[in-house]
Formats: structure tokens, C-alpha cells, sequence
């Protein structure tokens, strides 16, 4: 994504302080209303409402201008990322796992296929930590191989294999 995590040096309130002033704003302008409190996102509806309908249309008092206006100064610098399926995955969490011989591995105590062969290999899993019901997805060496699937014992043990002995050709 080309992102920078920077955190402000410790102690440094003019490096925080236009954060601090928003909060401000938020506690003083938001928080002191009555609120319907009855769920989270009845509470982030309002907030979002808040900020959209009142504090980005109020002249800012150091900007000189509306806090939305500023932003569309610099909106030709924004690069927004392409509408794929795999932005979610940028936000998932990676974990290191090594491919048995059987093109397989081992997560959350499930076995896991490999989507293309990657036997004896070291290799980047990404799920959501929150939702176990997302999909285990395989990088290796930071490209994208696809999907793992949960290994099937019934079906696996139903392929015909063939076997091939020294005598054999």
C-alpha cells in the first residue's frame, strides 16, 4: 500500500495537537448532547451524521475555511486503492506456517491444503483474527497463490492412486 505507520515522539503536544483539538470538539460539541446509547451503531450513525452534516461545514477557526473544503484541496494527492477482492487481505493478520510433504498445513487446528504445490516450503498465511469464517489465503514470497481449503479426508481417500514400484516403469 505504500503506508507509513509514524508515531509522534513522546511528550510532543504540538505534534498531537490537532487530534487533541478535535477530540475537544467531539466531547464538547458531540458528547454532550442526549444520545441514544441503545447500540454502537446507533451511536456511530450519529456520529457519522454529526460530522458530516455540522463539523465539516463549520469555518474552521485556524484553517479559515470548512474542514471538507481543506480536504478537497489535497484530494488530487489522494490515491485511493483499486476496487479488488484482496484489499480485505492487506488488513488481515499474516502468520508463518511450513508446507508438510503432503501440500499440506496446519492452522487453528484444522489441515489445510496448499492451492498450488508448494511441498517443504515456508509460507505467509493471512486470515481475520475476528472472523473465523473468513478464508485462509496463501502467500509465498509476498505473491498471492490463492485460497486454502480445508482438507477433505473422505474425498482424499477415495482418489485412485497409483502406486509405482521399482519393477514398475
Amino acid at each position: 500500500m505504500g503506508c507509513l505507520l509514524l508515531h509522534t515522539p513522546v511528550r510532543d503536544g504540538a505534534a498531537k495537537g490537532k487530534i487533541e483539538r478535535f477530540f475537544r470538539t467531539v466531547r464538547m460539541d458531540f458528547l454532550s448532547r442526549s444520545l441514544d446509547l441503545s447500540s454502537l451503531g446507533t451511536l456511530n450513525r450519529a456520529f457519522n451524521a454529526w460530522v458530516e452534516d455540522e463539523y465539516n461545514h463549520k469555518i474552521h477557526s485556524s484553517l479559515g475555511m470548512k474542514p471538507i473544503d481543506r480536504f478537497a484541496l489535497d484530494r488530487a494527492r489522494i490515491r485511493y486503492l483499486p476496487n479488488i477482492h484482496a484489499n480485505d487481505e492487506i488488513f488481515y493478520v499474516e502468520e508463518t506456517r511450513t508446507v508438510l510433504g503432503t501440500n499440506t498445513f496446519s492452522f487453528r487446528g484444522t489441515a489445510y491444503e496448499a492451492p498450488v504445490l508448494l511441498k517443504d516450503k515456508k509460507i505467509q498465511i493471512r486470515f481475520d483474527r475476528k472472523r473465523a469464517d473468513t478464508p485462509v489465503i496463501v502467500y509465498y514470497k509476498n505473491e498471492r497463490m490463492g485460497q486454502a481449503a480445508p482438507v477433505d479426508f473422505i474425498a482424499n481417500g477415495r482418489i485412485k492412486r497409483t502406486t509405482h514400484t521399482e519393477d514398475q516403469p
